[in-house]
């Protein structure tokens, strides 16, 4: 089936975008008066009713529409910096491209956020590209493949866990890297591919193909990751004036994931017994979040169950950061070091140098 917006869809999507101004002027006119349920910052309460307004007002296919791609964002940037891009894309369902040479000491594979339903924007470029540098500037030298897997509407679980699983495949079969030199990345739902990629190693999903690694991998780094799709948790309710995720967008973008599949333990990690985590292939794991994020009690109580046989974890929560606050910060113009910014920057020093 094609996925394509209608004319009256690309007409309104452009139209929609009064009512984002008006958000702004009010978010601008209330934030005085926002009171502690509010962001710690006049500021971060405007950006938080923009994205908050961007996503309950377009759909899914309206943002695709309206948004250049990862890839667009990729060619851009090459091009201002005078570098050739290197995509790929393999007859296995690996698309994405590189950013550094892949025979460096070490590869960090990339898989974005945007609730399996939205590309990256350009700060993901920014961001990682910084962490990159100061490797760099360190003598740690790292190659970063960004995944561009399919998204919602166009493809749905468990295809976007197949890709992300074949994306390391090709890393490690396909070039011929080492898996103590590889190490996984992701926000959000891209967060949630990760834990997908480690829990294929140990249980395997389904019909996708079996993939053995001779040693785990070298790390994982997991920024918010989306674990549970319950808005059951307390911090649902506490940080709801403080994040930039709307609750009725999160369970719209979640049954969009499923597509009407039951939900288990690679959907929602939240969901699975600390034994599942038993003997998981990764030497070493960071997770970080903000303490202004609704996500937060989940991803505290699936951390609880996973440092029990993986005790090399840490969890780093962001004081007065909102959901992926280092990725979402910069696309307003806020480029101050965040708390889970600086955590990941030491983390990676300390384990890579």
């Amino acid at each position: 089936m094609s996925w394509q917006l209608s004319r009256w869809e690309r007409i309104d999507a452009y139209v929609g975008w009064l009512s984002v101004a008006a958000s702004l002027l009010r978010a601008a006119v209330s934030g005085p008066f926002r009171g502690r349920s509010g962001a710690d910052t006049y500021r971060h309460h405007i950006i938080q009713a923009v994205v908050k307004k961007l996503t309950t007002r377009f759909s899914h296919l309206q943002l695709q529409y309206l948004f250049k791609t990862f890839d667009q964002i990729y060619v851009e940037h090459c091009h201002n910096h005078g570098d050739k891009p290197n995509f790929v894309s393999t007859t296995r369902g690996v698309n994405g491209f590189w950013i550094g040479d892949p025979s460096a000491k070490y590869v960090v594979i990339q898989f974005h956020g945007g609730g399996f339903a939205m590309d990256a924007t350009e700060p993901y470029l920014y961001f990682w590209q910084k962490i990159q540098s100061q490797l760099a500037d360190a003598g740690i030298e790292t190659a970063w493949f960004h995944s561009t897997y399919t998204l919602t509407p166009h493809k749905a679980y468990p295809s976007q866990v197949g890709e992300a699983v074949e994306t390391l495949r090709h890393i490690l079969e396909g070039i011929g890297r080492s898996p103590g030199e590889v190490l996984i990345a992701g926000d959000s739902a891209g967060g949630n591919l990760c834990l997908g990629i480690l829990s294929h190693l140990k249980h395997r999903l389904g019909d996708i193909p079996e993939l053995i690694i001779n040693e785990p991998l070298k790390g994982a780094i997991l920024l918010s990751p989306w674990v549970s799709f319950s808005h059951d948790w307390p911090t649902m309710m506490l940080n709801e004036n403080r994040d930039i995720d709307a609750q009725d967008v999160t369970s719209r973008w979640s049954q969009l994931y499923l597509n009407g599949r039951p939900s288990n333990n690679f959907v929602e990690p939240g969901a699975a017994s600390e034994e599942w985590w038993d003997e998981i292939q990764v030497e070493q794991t960071l997770v970080l979040a903000g303490a202004h994020e609704v996500l937060l009690d989940p991803i505290k109580a699936w951390f609880s169950k996973f440092e029990k046989f993986n005790p090399n974890s840490t969890l780093v929560v962001g004081k007065n950061e909102c959901h992926v606050a280092p990725l979402i910060w910069p696309l307003f113009g806020d480029f101050h070091e965040t708390e889970q910014e600086s955590a990941l920057k030491h983390w990676l020093l300390e384990r890579l140098g």
